[in-house]
């Protein structure tokens, strides 16, 4: 008997030891199976491709070699302050019909490029006067007279863009740039006087009359040549529907004034209100409405999608 539990047990703790054996060999056998990568086959080209040359009479070349080079420089025209060089769509659109804010003197320049035009662009006014006052752009180095007859070359073929599209003329609608008013009596300016906020309604006293002037431009015509110049009055901020308009006095000779936080300009459209038509704590709301020579309707200043505080500036309080 005992000797066939020691067989069996030989047996049994044989068995366990070939299996052992057997899956050691199984793990330990290499793989024939090759699995293909398919981005080994994959030809990684590392050439460098080569610059497209810019032709140096385009915009785009002017930009590059000219523009970006010397001028858009730390607290200059590199987003300082307009025209802005740091790209070449910013420097195309705060060029080409880009109004001027700082002109010469005989303030004869209007935009900063017109095409087809020299005399009139102020661009080239600044990198060829000879103005020890203005200063020649750039201030801090100069432009060779190759550099200049590239820029100038590229204006009397109409300033085109870096396709090639020759700009229009923009045809922007009337704009505001300020209002002043004054009491007829004794000329005193009352439109400053708004309380704790310079959008507040302007406080006018009762039984006065009181000039009003209203600071239109536009980029084609002059207010005084605008087919429509009218003004509504309305004690109702939300409802101009209804009140009848009245025309606006008209200066051939413009009255000069302060604009929002410049000098004197100048101003042709005013009208005249009596304050006897209103009771004491009354706000008049008002709207002046333009037309240029160039838009089939007149335009709405303020109109009656503006912020409320463009509103309220354009409003008066009866005290």
């Amino acid at each position: 008997m005992k000797m066939k539990i020691k067989l069996l047990s030989f047996l049994f703790f044989s068995s366990i030891i070939i299996s052992s054996c057997v899956k050691e060999n199984i793990i330990n056998q290499p793989s024939t199976l090759i699995i293909n990568n398919p981005y080994d086959s994959l030809d990684y080209n590392n050439n460098v491709i080569p610059p497209i040359p810019i032709d140096s009479n385009s915009f785009l070349g002017i930009h590059s070699y000219i523009l970006a080079t010397k001028c858009a420089q730390p607290a200059c025209h590199d987003g300082a302050f307009e025209p802005d060089y740091r790209t070449v769509q910013s420097a195309y659109s705060t060029l080409v019909y880009a109004p001027v804010f700082k002109s010469s003197a005989d303030s004869i320049f209007t935009y900063r490029v017109v095409p087809y035009d020299t005399t009139f662009s102020w661009l080239h006014e600044r990198i060829t006067t000879d103005d020890a006052v203005l200063g020649r752009m750039p201030l801090y180095d100069t432009l060779s007279k190759k550099q200049i007859n590239r820029i100038e070359k590229w204006i009397m073929n109409g300033a085109p863009d870096i396709f090639g599209n020759i700009p229009n003329l923009p045809n922007s609608q009337p704009a505001f740039f300020g209002l002043v008013a004054y009491l007829t009596s004794n000329n005193y300016r009352v439109d400053t006087i708004r309380g704790n906020s310079s959008v507040n309604p302007f406080m006018v006293p009762s039984n006065q009359e009181v000039d009003i002037w209203f600071g239109v431009y536009d980029d084609i015509t002059l207010p005084p040549l605008m087919g429509v110049r009218k003004i509504k009055l309305s004690t109702n901020p939300a409802n101009f529907s209804s009140v009848v308009s009245n025309d606006l006095l008209t200066e051939s000779v413009p009255f000069y004034a302060p604009a929002f936080n410049t000098g004197p300009a100048p101003y042709f459209l005013h009208y005249k209100v009596n304050t006897s038509n209103y009771n004491s704590g009354d706000i008049v709301y008002m709207r002046i409405y333009v037309q240029d020579s160039d838009h089939a309707f007149a335009t709405e200043i303020p109109s009656g999608f503006s912020q409320y505080y463009y509103q309220s500036y354009f409003s008066f309080v009866v005290q």
